[in-house]
């Protein structure tokens, strides 16, 4: 339970925890990018990273969405995001994985 002083808080820390996930996602796509410019190139890790820049961008719209559907008084209901959360989240974990076997498979 939040403490008086800790209200309205929430809706920031979830903007906080979705800029993060952009941003890591994000460097994700550019690193993939910048190592296959300067190194060989390969089709495989440009798609990746062309895929990553589109899953940061989306990540950081739905986020900026949700940090304001939360923000609003009173809270949306159901607060919890049933779809989207698990669907970029898997997305998150398949990107890291994919970037793991691309990576490897040379």
């Amino acid at each position: 339970m939040s403490s008086p002083s800790d209200a309205g808080l929430q809706a920031e820390r979830t903007g906080l925890a979705w800029s993060r996930t952009s941003l890591g996602v994000g460097a994700n796509a550019v690193l993939l990018a910048v190592r296959e410019v300067t190194h060989e190139r390969s089709v495989p890790s440009l798609v990746l990273a062309a895929a990553a820049a589109v899953l940061a961008v989306a990540v950081a719209l739905y986020g900026r969405a949700r940090t304001r559907r939360i923000s609003r008084s009173p809270l949306p209901s159901p607060l919890a995001a049933d779809r989207a959360v698990p669907l970029l989240g898997g997305a998150v974990a398949l990107l890291a994985l994919l970037t793991g076997a691309v990576l490897t498979l040379r």
